[in-house]
């Protein structure tokens, strides 16, 4: 066993009881640190840098118990001289963290769908359908994997993913990190996860933890065109109203050659969602679009901000692209936020941020500077 991928037990009962952010997931990383509150009444994922402690999302507890597990963590980070960031934050704890004299800041909305009353009929999926039915008819076929892929397939996704790195911006181009999973550590990410299933309870009433999906493209001539990975989402906590309800899988890597047939990362994403909903899953996550706001939350000055940031930097730059094929599939557009320790330490906590993710954020910095 892959010792990187070794996951501790209240950690895993944690995350499985209460991971119901798309993020929760990736805390498993090697190199995010884990705060365990106090009688192990909640879980936060968190990475340090610059000395600015960057929450992976928000904490992982029953919501009675978020109060307590949040005020345990500030002091954590108050005792290290931490300044704190919750990245990524739901609405859900904004009332909590606004007590605590935490500022919020909205940073886009996560397209959510609902693979339960998901369906591809009527005018708005109608773009979908065709792009469905032109890759079809070009002899695209779609296989999935549950957990580590076998090493041939690995092999031919390494090519792909390689060749899309090299196309997004040259050989040494790094994968981004923090909120998303690379390539490279596919194989521990798949472990980890069938570790939360062993270490997840198996009583009567328990939910099974769901694997890290594959799902792989080929072209006529059974060539990988594309391929899609999902991570877990959790959230399995019993015996509370509404238990098991918001379990599912968020879309982490999406890759393909430069000839792919037209059409055939549509079609992964179909038959995904499908495959979700025979599952019994109640949620599929088509992740993060930075500064998307549909809901017209982003007020001015911070809304003129964001859309020069957007205008100036690598970060943003393709946040259109990504918005648009996303509406697509007319998601649920839920507001995601950054809560900061204050205002003042912003432009330090948004350049942590960006650092985490491999992004240089030196021309984002100095816009919230001036």
């Amino acid at each position: 066993m892959d010792q990187r991928a070794h996951v501790r037990s209240p950690e895993a009962e944690l995350l499985h009881r209460y991971g119901s952010h798309s993020l929760a997931f990736f805390g498993l990383a090697e190199d995010v640190e884990q705060f365990l509150a106090p009688g192990e009444q909640g879980l936060i994922f968190y990475r340090v840098t610059h000395r600015v402690a960057v929450a992976l999302g928000d904490p992982l507890c029953a919501p009675e118990a978020i109060e307590e597990v949040t005020r345990s963590f500030l002091a954590f980070c108050r005792a290290r001289g931490f300044r704190v960031a919750f990245y990524q934050a739901r609405p859900d704890y904004l009332a909590t963290y606004r007590a605590f004299h935490l500022q919020v800041f909205k940073m886009g909305e996560e397209a959510v769908l609902f693979p339960q009353t998901f369906t591809l009929q009527g005018p708005a999926l109608a773009k979908v359908r065709t792009r469905c039915r032109h890759a079809e008819r070009e002899g695209v076929q779609i296989q999935w994997y549950e957990g580590a892929l076998p090493a041939p397939v690995m092999q031919q996704l390494a090519s792909v993913s390689d060749a899309w790195l090299e196309s997004k911006g040259g050989q040494h181009t790094e994968e981004t990190s923090f909120s998303t999973g690379k390539f490279r550590e596919l194989l521990t990410s798949a472990r980890r996860a069938d570790q939360i299933a062993d270490l997840s309870g198996t009583g009567s009433d328990a939910f099974p933890a769901p694997p890290l999906v594959t799902g792989v493209a080929l072209t006529r001539s059974g060539q990988v065109c594309a391929f899609v990975t999902f991570t877990p989402i959790y959230g399995m906590a019993t015996g509370e109203e509404g238990a098991g309800n918001n379990w599912g899988w968020a879309l982490d890597l999406m890759r393909r050659t430069a000839d792919a047939p037209s059409g055939a990362m549509d079609l992964l994403l179909v038959q995904a969602i499908e495959r979700f909903r025979l599952r019994g899953a109640h949620r599929v996550s088509l992740a993060l679009v930075a500064l998307a706001d549909t809901r017209q939350e982003l007020a001015f000055p911070w809304r003129h901000l964001v859309d020069v940031a957007a205008r100036r930097t690598a970060l943003f730059e393709q946040r259109q692209t990504l918005f648009r094929f996303k509406q697509k599939f007319a998601p649920c557009w839920e507001s995601r936020y950054l809560v900061a320790s204050s205002r003042l330490a912003l432009p330090k906590i948004a350049l942590a941020v960006l650092r985490l993710r491999h992004y240089s954020g030196s021309g984002f910095v100095r816009l919230l500077t001036r």
